[in-house]
């Protein structure tokens, strides 16, 4: 990360989050695609996929919590529901909210890609921040995070 300009993503932080990291590049990594890695194999060499894995199943259970805990609709249902909140559309909605895509690092094909696959970027980079907040903060901040821009 030698030289890069992490201010944007302090700001952003600062922000959209409601807080600054002590280690920025937690955040530097959820926003860092795999193909920006293949393109700057010799400056970068983390991106956001082990972030996106634990934000998955993170994003998941905050949500499963949620709907268990405060409604009383068979199992079926509260799947369906689950599936809505959670599903790419929903989460790259969010995304868009937060505004992060300008500090999204991705290759110059998937930037000028089709609508679809930056919509799936920035909702599998929300999964990522999730877990970039987690890692900085606790689970509690990151459920609240997930509360304040997926369930409400």
């Amino acid at each position: 990360m030698t030289g890069m300009q992490t201010a944007p993503y302090q700001d952003f932080a600062r922000e959209k989050l409601g807080f600054e990291f002590t280690n920025i590049q937690l955040l530097v990594t959820a926003l860092t695609h795999r193909s920006y890695v293949n393109e700057h194999k010799k400056s970068v060499s983390e991106h956001n996929e082990r972030q996106e894995f634990l934000g998955d199943a993170v994003l998941e259970l905050v949500v499963t919590d949620y709907l268990f805990n405060n409604f009383t609709e068979a199992e079926g249902t509260l799947t369906s529901w689950r599936a809505a909140l959670v599903r790419t559309e929903s989460i790259g909605e969010s995304g868009d909210k937060l505004g992060y895509e300008p500090l999204l690092r991705m290759s110059r094909g998937e930037k000028s890609g089709g609508i679809r696959a930056r919509q799936q970027i920035i909702a599998n980079a929300f999964e990522a921040v999730i877990v970039a907040s987690k890692l900085e903060l606790g689970h509690d901040d990151a459920k609240t995070f997930i509360h304040d821009t997926i369930i409400m």
